[in-house]
């Protein structure tokens, strides 16, 4: 997947991030399927969140990293709502909601230029 730029390669790096908050990409086998799992940190209230959407899996690890993408790009155009969570029952709060519009924001500019 040499051919892939800007936002795509941080997150196939594992990291994604601003100045406000940072995404985390991981991918974990267990019985022939491979897990894409993101994570968002707010970098002031220095508490994680995570995904409570449905990502799908894959076959292999590159499978899995390409619905990640296609989860991620669903996100900045408006064709998926992120469901944040701090734990099953606690949602994360507007204000992280809103950290992350700011950077979804930034990315749809990159995707532009």
């Amino acid at each position: 997947m040499s051919d892939l730029e800007g936002w795509k390669e941080k997150l196939r790096r594992g990291i994604l991030e601003n100045n406000e908050i940072l995404i985390e990409l991981t991918l974990g086998g267990e019985c022939g399927e491979w897990l894409p799992s993101l994570a968002l940190y707010d970098k002031k209230r220095g508490s994680w969140y995570y995904f409570d959407n449905e990502i799908k899996t894959g076959f292999t690890e590159d499978e899995a990293f390409r619905n990640a993408i296609e989860f991620f790009e669903k996100l900045i155009i408006g064709l998926e709502v992120p469901v944040l969570k701090v734990s099953p029952f606690k949602e994360a709060p507007g204000e992280v909601y809103e950290k992350l519009k700011r950077l979804l924001e930034e990315l749809k500019d990159e995707d532009k230029g």
